[in-house]
């Protein structure tokens, strides 16, 4: 039998480039799997080095509330602060242009009272201003504040919460002298806010001035329709003097003014029921 040599030979060139070629596939998959790893590696220590950053602690306002932090891993305080910003601040416009509260007060205020919206009370509870239970009759959660275990409000929504504030403020007479400022004042608004009682730090007027201007939050304020307040029905429309006369208690002031007592002894700063004859007392008129 004749052996066709050319045959053969080609079958072995064949078998050699074959072989080459697994080879050099094997190769290049060996470095793609080294890369992997290294880029595996990079990731991993990327990852430790955000895990191992924290943020920034701050001193709650000892206004109404003292929640729990909840830690957000990874994010400045910076960072926190713009964020709450933007998903707070249309609610705050809104409020702003239905009740007069300036934007800018409200994201202060909200920043504040929930430690940039990590506070337990604002994630449990969608409590952004530390407003307790005072009466309330939805649903509450307990949280230690000056005392252990007391009541707060417990909100549907962030939303719901900036409208309880707004109605927390305007159904007051203790703040009724804010609603005559202007809506762009927000130095008189923190000034005033302190000075009702709203807090008992006594920085916390600085401290709402101060996150304004770190953060422009006045800006918010422009968008404002109106610059005074428009008087309604369920709010205190103005005041009068009553000159204590014989026989004259509080109780019976408030019958003929039809006010509340503790409204007369808060416009008029009064600790007891006592009251002299000649007195002048402010009442609220609504």
């Amino acid at each position: 039998m004749r052996v066709n040599h050319n045959r053969h030979g080609y079958i072995i060139v064949v078998a050699c480039l074959v072989l080459c070629s697994c080879g050099s596939v094997a190769k290049r998959l060996e470095n793609k799997k080294v890369e992997l790893e290294r880029i595996k590696q990079s990731i991993d220590r990327i990852e430790t080095r955000i895990n191992k950053k924290t943020t920034k602690t701050v001193k709650i306002s000892e206004s109404n509330s003292k929640p729990k932090l909840v830690k957000r891993e990874g994010l400045t305080r910076e960072e926190l602060i713009y964020d709450y910003i933007e998903r707070h601040s249309s609610i705050a416009v809104q409020e702003m242009r239905l009740h007069h509260i300036p934007a800018s007060i409200k994201l202060a205020q909200g920043i504040l009272e929930t430690g940039y919206g990590r506070s337990k009370l604002a994630n449990m509870g969608n409590n952004h201003f530390g407003i307790k239970c005072h009466g309330w009759k939805g649903k509450s959660m307990r949280v230690d504040d000056d005392a252990p275990q007391e009541c707060f409000r417990v909100y549907r929504s962030a939303k719901e919460s900036y409208r309880d504030h707004s109605l927390f403020l305007t159904q007051r007479v203790r703040y009724v002298d804010l609603f005559d400022l202007d809506v762009r004042d927000y130095h008189g608004w923190a000034k005033g806010l302190k000075q009702a009682g709203y807090a008992t730090n006594p920085n916390y007027a600085n401290l709402l001035i101060q996150l304004i201007e770190e953060f422009d939050l006045d800006k918010f304020d422009q968008q404002s329709r109106v610059t005074k307040r428009k008087t309604k029905t369920n709010r205190v429309s103005r005041k009068v003097t009553h000159r204590v006369v014989k026989g004259d208690t509080l109780y019976a002031i408030s019958n003929k003014y039809k006010v509340k007592v503790d409204d007369i002894k808060v416009l008029n700063k009064l600790l007891g029921n006592d009251i002299k004859v000649g007195q002048k007392l402010i009442i609220p008129i609504r």
